[in-house]
């Protein structure tokens, strides 16, 4: 008696646990994210990091413009210093000896510099009295032309501080074309940061779809375990059943047993599955690895496609690889333009301000100069020569690499284009395979509750069932990602998907 309360005390619990369990599964499947296909490509452009990084390489690509368009334009510069000193700088000391030399021939000029009989006025009025209008005698002052031309000079101050402040300017004249090929690559390189954005986009999206369909065929390779697993519990029951009313013998329990514990084995090893296929989803995404999302099966299976020349066709006309290409191409032209400006003369405008003093502030005049400034190499060994060759080198490359993304591009669009027709031809395979499928399980049952058949052909059947749903599900997966595959070799834009 008590063993027999044990053992219904037992099942009660375990049927609580199954319970709860149950309860609170289906609480958080409620908790999960609904999520659309073209809501999961939205979520991956908004945060998925490598996308991030691309666009971040277009702001950096847009600044160089800008740093480039900057080369047309005058550089002022302005420089100050300070300097102290030991001793008197000689420049300072040369300057004021010159100066007390002046000076001193100044006040001598003017000391003798006394006025001199040189001759009779022979104009001379005798009737009037004599005055500087009427002088009798002319007058000359022999050192009068130096004493004019001398004048007191301020010494220089003999301090041991000095400052300085020079203001440049220089604006570029002609610089052979140097300026505007630096300007060319750098608008090149706006527009292959572009380009490669969206050639980033193109993946992205791409591998968002490929991982949004490996999680919908991973929960149905789950579901369909569940359902083979409970398939083969039910079988297990009702073989024992059988058994102990001696109707099959002992082995074909023991074969259920097995294969019940062989399912459990492939659930575990799907739920795995299903949850590295989530997280790789999730990171995709750029959002939280541990998120929930409860996808919507969107397979689609009837859409039509093109013939193959026209997807080639439109391919080479929409895919961003090309117009990545065709900028590089445009990079190394304009390394050629570069190259070549290396050999040619350098003109700019140039003013320079400059004053030097004792003290602050200033006092007085600063000293300034403006001309041209020229620089042109005449000798460098050949090293101009060999850079333009090297561009050269660098087209010729670039053009040939056009060509192997060319084939590349259509390789790729026939290859995605066979998948997608072979996964076609798949799933109407599967179908009809997994019709009869449950036709034979269906048959199975009927004759092993008969009598007519053991269960070696009952469990035949549950796991042709279980591979034939396996087959369809993988089917539509694989022709989803051939279509997304196709997509993406034909160049069709984010903006297009939506």
């Amino acid at each position: 008696m008590k063993h027999q309360v044990w053992k219904w005390m037992g099942i009660s619990c375990l049927v609580g646990i199954l319970v709860v369990s149950s309860a609170f599964c289906q609480a958080e499947e409620a908790t999960k994210i609904t999520l659309t296909l073209n809501q999961a490509i939205k979520f991956a452009i908004d945060n998925n990091l490598q996308r991030k990084l691309a666009a971040g390489e277009v702001e950096l690509a847009s600044d160089k413009v800008k740093q480039a368009q900057s080369g047309y334009f005058p550089k002022v510069t302005l420089s100050g210093g300070y300097q102290h000193f030991s001793e008197t700088p000689d420049l300072v000391k040369l300057a004021n000896s010159i100066t007390d030399f002046n000076n001193g021939l100044d006040t001598w000029a003017e000391a003798v510099n006394m006025p001199v009989i040189a001759a009779e006025n022979p104009y001379f009025d005798p009737s009037k009295p004599v005055s500087p209008t009427n002088p009798k005698y002319i007058t000359k002052k022999p050192f009068e032309p130096l004493a004019n031309n001398l004048n007191q000079k301020e010494r220089l101050n003999q301090g041991l501080d000095y400052y300085g402040l020079k203001l440049s300017l220089e604006q570029p004249l002609y610089t052979g074309k140097k300026l505007t090929a630096i300007n060319r690559q750098a608008q090149t390189n706006l527009k292959l940061a572009g380009t490669n954005l969206k050639v980033a986009e193109a993946n992205l999206v791409y591998e968002v779809k490929k991982s949004y369909y490996t999680v919908l065929q991973t929960e149905k390779l789950v579901q369909t375990a569940n359902e083979a697993v409970n398939s083969m519990k039910a079988h297990l029951a009702e073989a024992n059943a059988y058994y102990k009313a001696g109707m099959v013998p002992k082995l074909d329990l023991l074969r259920a047993e097995v294969k019940l514990a062989d399912l459990n084995q492939k659930l575990l090893m799907a739920e795995n599955g299903l949850n590295m296929a989530r997280t790789a989803f999730n990171f995709l995404l750029g959002v939280d690895l541990d998120t929930a999302y409860q996808l919507v099966d969107e397979a689609k299976v009837e859409i039509a496609v093109d013939d193959l020349a026209s997807c080639k066709a439109k391919a080479l006309t929409k895919r961003q690889e090309l117009a990545v290409i065709d900028a590089k191409i445009e990079l190394a032209r304009q390394g050629i333009v570069l190259a070549k400006s290396n050999g040619k003369p350098m003109v700019a405008l140039r003013f320079d301000g400059e004053q030097n003093e004792t003290k602050i502030p200033f006092e007085g005049t600063p000293d300034w100069k403006v001309g041209l400034v020229g620089q042109m190499t005449l000798f460098d060994g050949g090293q101009i020569r060999n850079q333009i060759a090297e561009a050269e080198d660098l087209v010729k490359q670039a053009q040939t690499g056009r060509e192997l993304v060319l084939r590349g591009i259509k390789l790729e669009v026939e290859q995605a284009y066979r998948n997608l027709q072979n996964y076609a031809k798949a799933i109407e395979v599967a179908e009809k395979s997994l019709s009869q499928a449950k036709e034979a399980v269906h048959m199975a049952e009927v004759s092993y509750k008969s009598g007519l058949n053991t269960s070696i052909e009952r469990i035949d059947a549950e796991v042709g069932l279980t591979q034939a749903k396996e087959n369809y599900a993988q089917a539509v997966s694989m022709y989803n990602i051939a279509l997304a595959q196709l997509e993406k070799a034909m160049g069709i834009e984010v903006e297009e998907l939506k």
